[in-house]
């Protein structure tokens, strides 16, 4: 899937595969809203939650250049990190 054809989803579509399938990576507040940033293969996806209401008014993929908003929230797997050896 490509971010063209995710887009182009129902609301209730994207949902569903959000839900199902994308892994999450970091949240932050912007205003009113939370949004929560996916890993969909190769696709990051926003999800816009109004704090309010507590609805999801938008799920849209975003472009690369759009996550630098997530960078200092963003910290790598420790699983990442060289296993030390013991002699």
């Amino acid at each position: 899937m490509n971010a063209g054809s995710f887009n182009e989803l129902s609301m209730y579509n994207k949902i569903l595969l959000v839900d199902d399938l994308a892994a999450p990576v970091c949240s932050i507040e912007y205003y009113d809203h939370r949004i929560y940033l996916y890993s969909l293969n190769a696709l990051f996806i926003e999800s816009y939650h109004n704090i309010d209401t507590g609805e999801i008014e938008k799920i849209c993929t975003v472009d690369y250049a759009d996550l630098d908003k997530y960078l200092s929230r963003i910290t790598l797997y420790q699983g990442l990190r060289k296993k030390q050896t013991h002699n």
